[in-house]
């Protein structure tokens, strides 16, 4: 099997794993699963988007890219067992192993903080997502909204006040590393970025 992650994180390799997971791990059974806005057919692999209503194209560079990143994020997902979300929330900068990867979230909060500027923009792009509004200590708004059914994201989010800059913070429940690793967990967070600038672009 080829070690080129553009043709190992695939359907064709991917399928019998991914194909474990309706009825486990918070998705229900079925032959579809459904996250992000995003819903992939388990009977041929193709994925369709319900912010545009057209299918996820393999052929073109961004389009491939998604469809990686779900198959590689799917894959780890549907071989660790359930450990459900304790509400307790970390910064990836608590994951174990953090200090061997250089990923982390810093260019995906910056993603945020240029394209939200409205606050309310950003409730509604999670809306669109499944996710919500929820009360945070600090912030001008902060949203939660699942990566998969049992990581949940909960994003902070301060606009520029004219004194200070805008910011915005990405926690995870402390249980997200029982399911992916932090270059998982990076990829998976970045697609997500993608799908809530790409929410707001559709509203």
């Amino acid at each position: 099997m080829s070690t080129n992650p553009l043709e190992l994180w695939t359907w064709r390799n991917c399928k019998e794993v991914v194909k474990s997971l309706p009825g486990r791990l918070g998705f229900p059974a079925g032959d579809k699963l459904e996250f992000l806005g995003l819903e992939l057919d388990l009977k041929n692999g193709s994925i369709k988007d319900s912010l545009t209503g057209g299918t996820v194209n393999v052929n073109q560079r961004e389009g491939r890219r998604t469809v990686n990143t779900i198959f590689y994020a799917l894959s780890a997902y549907s071989e660790s067992p359930e450990k459900i979300p304790t509400g307790k929330l970390i910064s990836s900068k608590q994951f174990r192993g953090t200090q061997f990867t250089k990923r982390d979230t810093l260019g995906e909060r910056d993603r945020i903080t240029q394209s939200f500027e409205d606050p309310a923009k950003l409730e509604t792009a999670a809306t669109a997502l499944r996710g919500s509004k929820v009360e945070f200590p600090y912030g001008d708004i902060a949203v939660n909204l699942n990566l998969l059914p049992f990581i949940p994201l909960t994003i902070v989010l301060a606009v520029d006040d004219g004194e200070f800059p805008g910011d915005a913070r990405l926690f995870y429940d402390e249980t997200v590393e029982n399911y992916l690793d932090a270059e998982q967990t990076y990829f998976l967070t970045s697609l997500t970025v993608s799908r809530l600038i790409q929410s707001a672009g559709e509203l």
